[in-house]
């Protein structure tokens, strides 16, 4: 009774949260009659929708639920505060629109192959025969992490492949070694974006180098120098990319883990519940029980050939595309990641008939039983997008530049670039947007400041990264839950204070390089973390304890 009349007041407060908000701006904000067709100005409303959700998100941990009613509050707002507008404007101008990119519908596809043949892999037996043979090498959940954090580093042509190639790779040699859902999820949200944001030739290097070389040629400055160049010369300045990349591994070797994420990881490691009580995965778990036929033992070679055949040809595709010496366009990566899980799905279903495990049949029922398990995933990731519609039409980064503006100087420039793209991107969910505002203004000033163009270009870049990484309503940050199959909020809760650690480094090294430009520097920022890490390690330690892996795991 107690714990329904908490839930009850739960969604009382949530409730009262959005009717106290339409109260006190309702009155602020009106279109003028006869000027339906303008932009309206929102103001203060336009951080609704990313503030709105993420205190959902936290309040209720229910991600659908925060999602759609940030969605729904905003699509209201500009509808001129009609809610049936509002309603039918959400789905029409925004879950819509969201589905109608390409990018978008071509990402749902991919991720609903990979779900089928993950489903079909595991089934098999493939993925249990790879755990104990792995498992008889790797005898530590520290080595079990550094694994999943080196996976993810060879996978750096995607970021929104990457979780969902190397997470279900390694989640049942994760469960075996009681690595926390938390804790997985972070190390595979950490190779995503960073990784990419530091390679020119995908389409992260591509158009962040498109962004410089509009704002060369507009002062004049391409004959000069290029915007390859100055991304190049970025990448020493490319704090958070590099000590995000630092950190994951270092967290992985070392297991100084701190704060919620110490936490998580007791608990995995002293009651073997790698997930939290009552959490809900963002994809359904593959430790189902396998229904093989008797006396057949799982092989390696069932799970290997399928990845085998899809390396190859995700790769020859991409290198036919000219990976190696030119710009891969978004559209053919994806093509060829789904189409290296479709010729991998076909080779298991092959070598399943080969060996007698199941008949045709049987295999196409399995694959397309793991479709409909991406469905939760898809609808999260619909929503997500239809979020950041939301707030490019209501304007929400453009307020959040406005209100920063008269506070730079050419000292703190970079800085300040800094800390103001990682707000608009934590708020937006997304990097790209950030950097395409942010680059427009800061080079500009840099140019006019004197002030280092690698420098700057590195700090916008980290800015728009923040976001992008630790955000719960950025896709990259959802995809790594989903790879992880760890509970949303779990996920950000647990990476939030990893993230900001990184972040407040990053804000000293950039007031610092202000002055001192030296990409020296980086070496400094990793001695910085590595020491922040250790403090607060031991601090926590000293509060949580910290249950070891010999204490739990045998040989």
């Amino acid at each position: 009774m107690k714990s329904k009349l908490a839930a009850n007041k739960k969604w009382i407060f949530v409730a009262g949260i959005i009717i106290l908000m339409i109260a006190a701006f309702g009155t602020q904000f009106a279109f003028a009659e006869g000027e339906e067709e303008a932009l309206p100005y929102f103001g203060v409303l336009s951080l609704v929708p990313p503030v709105l959700a993420i205190a959902l998100a936290v309040i209720t941990k229910n991600i659908v639920v925060s999602l759609v009613t940030a969605v729904f509050v905003s699509a209201t707002i500009i509808a001129g505060w009609n809610p049936a507008e509002g309603f039918t404007s959400m789905i029409g101008n925004y879950m819509f629109a969201a589905l109608a990119e390409d990018s978008n519908m071509q990402a749902l596809f991919m991720m609903t192959i990979i779900a089928g043949f993950v489903n079909l892999l595991t089934k098999s037996g493939g993925a249990n025969a790879f755990t104990e043979m792995v498992t008889s090498k790797v005898k530590s959940r520290a080595t079990c992490e550094s694994g999943i954090w080196l996976g993810g580093l060879v996978v750096w042509f995607t970021d929104t492949g990457n979780s969902l190639i190397v997470g279900p790779i390694f989640e049942a040699l994760a469960e075996k070694m009681r690595v926390s859902r938390e804790k997985f999820s972070y190390i595979l949200d950490c190779t995503t974006s960073p990784i990419c944001s530091m390679i020119p030739i995908i389409g992260w290097g591509v158009t962040t180098i498109q962004y410089i070389d509009i704002e060369l040629e507009a002062a004049n400055l391409s004959d000069q120098m290029s915007g390859m160049g100055i991304f190049m010369q970025a990448i020493p300045f490319n704090f958070y990319a590099i000590l995000t990349l630092l950190m994951a591994g270092f967290m992985a070797m070392t297991q100084w883990d701190y704060g919620p994420m110490l936490k998580a990881q007791n608990r995995a490691m002293k009651t073997g519940e790698t997930i939290r009580p009552g959490g809900t995965p963002m994809r359904s778990e593959n430790n189902q029980k396998i229904d093989l036929p008797e006396g057949y033992k799982p092989k390696i070679s069932t799970m290997v050939i399928p990845l085998v055949v899809l390396l190859a040809v995700i790769f020859t595709y991409l290198t036919l595309k000219g990976m190696w010496t030119t710009r891969v366009a978004g559209s053919d990566i994806r093509t060829g990641i789904a189409s290296g899980f479709i010729c991998a799905t076909l080779a298991l279903i092959v070598i399943c008939m080969k060996e007698k495990i199941f008949s045709f049949e049987k295999c196409i029922s399995l694959f397309t039983g793991g479709c409909a398990n991406a469905m939760f995933m898809c609808v999260v990731l619909v929503l997500s997008w239809s979020l950041s519609n939301v707030t490019k039409a209501m304007g929400t980064a453009d307020y959040l530049m406005q209100i920063t503006e008269g506070v730079l100087a050419p000292g703190l420039l970079p800085c300040l670039i800094f800390l103001i793209g990682a707000v608009m991107s934590f708020a937006t969910g997304t990097s790209w947007g950030t950097m395409a505002i942010l680059f427009p203004i800061a080079l500009p000033l840099a140019i006019g400041f004197n002030v280092s163009l690698p420098l700057v270009s590195g700090a916008v870049i980290g800015g728009g990264l923040f976001g992008d990484h630790c955000s719960p309503i950025s896709d990259t940050t959802i995809l790594a839950s989903i790879g992880a199959a760890c509970d949303h909020i779990d996920h950000f809760e647990t990476q939030m204070p990893y993230a900001c650690t990184v972040g407040a480094v990053c804000a000293v090294m950039f007031l610092i390089t202000g002055w001192f430009v030296t990409p020296a520097m980086l070496i400094v920022a990793a001695a910085v973390l590595i020491a922040a890490i250790f403090v607060l390690h031991k601090a926590y330690t000293k509060k949580y304890g910290q249950v070891k892996a010999s204490d739990q795991l045998g040989a």
